[in-house]
């Protein structure tokens, strides 16, 4: 993967990120968003803003989004536990289709 798309990719995750919040790659192609103190629906929100941004790149191959969100303490209550239920609801979004997984390169795991 080029390292100007990586860095897109970056920078979009710090713009939709506050102060508090820590963005980091996870993997070769995963990323994780750590929002604390913000409720699942405000991390649902930032997800769909970073899955819509990075959908628009106009490089190729086409990219899609997919994005799992887990919260504390219903989701997990160590870093791990959330980063798991993270995972099993990005896997469970892109079974149903809603991040156009065709050519799915980026992964967005937000934890809360």
């Amino acid at each position: 993967m080029a390292a100007a798309r990586w860095f897109a990719w970056e920078k979009t995750l710090k713009h939709h990120s506050r102060a508090i919040d820590t963005p980091a790659r996870y993997g070769g192609d995963e990323f994780a968003l750590v929002l604390p103190e913000a409720p699942k629906e405000i991390a649902s929100r930032v997800a769909g803003r970073i899955r819509e941004r990075l959908s628009m790149e106009n490089e190729e191959p086409a990219l899609s989004v997919s994005a799992g969100i887990a919260a504390y303490p219903e989701d997990g209550d160590s870093a791990e536990k959330l980063l798991g239920a993270a995972d099993r609801a990005l896997y469970r979004m892109k079974r149903r289709g809603n991040g156009n997984p065709i050519n799915s390169i980026t992964r967005i795991a937000a934890c809360l």
